[in-house]
């Protein structure tokens, strides 16, 4: 048992209110879990240990590597700045674990919902600014439509499994509803690549008999019906797209210069954030604002090297084959078993979208992915990688 020195309730609201806040304020996310974290840094040493897991391990291991990367920059005005940007992803998944196995799993099931109902309104909020034509595509107001899309597919993910039981009679139409909301966000927000990986989340839910026949009628009607007004008052951006439907968005240029760096500093990297310094093609790029490499894998490994990206795979590699084998486990109760197969959904969701575009350098994305990871605690047994004294 994991415990505090804190007052829970006063943990719960701030939990609440971080899962509530992430893509809605950046400001406010960063206050919430920021001060989530200060609790947590306050906490004892004991149970500091005994919280501690794999993928608290691993995480450790990658921010080291994070780190030699930083101080072995070659660019190091650059990459120290990593210090301080990246700091709340690593305090966050250390707070958000501990205290996730700290507080009773009816208050981890009341944070979720709250998760989940920032982000529909998250996702409202940016069908209402497409269809006012206040942007080209569709994007919350602290982020871009590429994080906005990112973020909602994971959200999708462990929505789609997650057993409201408490809606009782009024699921069969909030529960597709709120489905319609997320993939309409996505549609307006025009990615491709997040589309398919949306279409695809549902199609797993129909296969897995998560979404019932009506559900999904009401499904493609309300997303048809929504998507189809959007673009009806906001044609410019999907003009384009039809246009030119084989537009690569200079990501052609990008991997032609991840071929020509590809060995050059395969241990460490060449340190964080250093895309602009060191990509050999910038003047063939279309977009000059460009400043990553649209794929965390691709980005990782210029940053961090061969060792960073190890450790990023095994990190990304532990929470998907943990949360997917308790699927199939019968030691844990069925609602345990959704939960944990929606936490394997949102988290490959995310990886999957970070193909083309990323979350590890992201201030909400690389948040949300170290919330999905902290859930996993909650809903099944990690062994201690601390045994405990007798005395204990």
């Amino acid at each position: 048992m994991i415990r505090s020195k804190f007052n829970l309730d006063i943990i719960f609201y701030l939990f609440a209110a971080a899962a509530f806040s992430m893509m809605i304020s950046l400001f406010i996310i960063q206050l919430f879990a920021g001060l989530l974290s200060l609790f947590w840094l306050f906490e004892s040493y004991e149970n500091k240990k005994k919280a501690f897991n794999i993928f608290s391990l691993l995480l450790v291991i990658f921010g080291i590597i994070r780190i030699l990367s930083i101080l072995l920059s070659n660019f190091p005005s650059v990459s120290y700045t990593s210090f301080y940007k990246d700091a709340l992803f690593y305090f966050s998944f250390f707070s958000m674990s501990f205290y996730s196995q700290a507080l009773e799993k009816d208050k981890i099931r009341k944070i979720i919902d709250i998760f989940i109902i920032g982000a529909l309104l998250v996702a409202l909020i940016g069908i209402l600014q497409f269809n006012l034509k206040l942007v080209e595509r569709a994007e919350a107001f602290s982020s871009g439509y590429a994080t906005y899309s990112s973020f909602l597919i994971a959200a999708l993910g462990l929505f789609t499994f997650i057993p409201y039981r408490r809606l009782k009679k009024l699921k069969w139409i909030l529960f597709p509803f709120g489905i319609s909301i997320f993939l309409s966000g996505i549609i307006t927000s025009q990615g491709r690549t997040n589309i398919v990986i949306a279409i695809t989340i549902i199609i797993i839910a129909i296969i897995l008999k998560k979404i019932n026949f009506r559900s999904v009628i009401i499904i493609v009607v309300l997303t048809v019906a929504i998507s189809f007004i959007s673009f009806s008052n906001n044609k410019k951006e999907i003009t384009q797209r039809v246009e030119n439907p084989a537009t690569l968005s200079d990501r052609n240029i990008i991997l032609k210069g991840a071929e020509y760096l590809a060995f050059n500093h395969p241990l460490l990297g060449y340190g964080p954030r250093t895309f602009h310094q060191i990509f050999p093609f910038t003047n063939q790029l279309a977009d000059k604002r460009i400043g990553s490499w649209h794929n965390d894998f691709i980005q990782v490994y210029f940053e961090s090297g061969i060792l960073g990206l190890l450790a990023f795979c095994a990190l990304i590699t532990s929470a998907l084959w943990l949360s997917f084998k308790f699927y199939y486990s019968e030691k844990i109760n069925l609602d345990n078993k959704n939960m944990s197969f929606g936490i394997f959904l949102a988290i490959t969701a995310l990886v999957l979208s970070a193909l083309t575009a990323g979350f590890i350098d992201s201030p909400v994305l690389s948040i949300e992915f170290a919330f999905f990871v902290s859930l996993l605690p909650a809903q099944i047994v990690l062994p201690q990688l601390f045994p405990l004294d007798k005395n204990e």
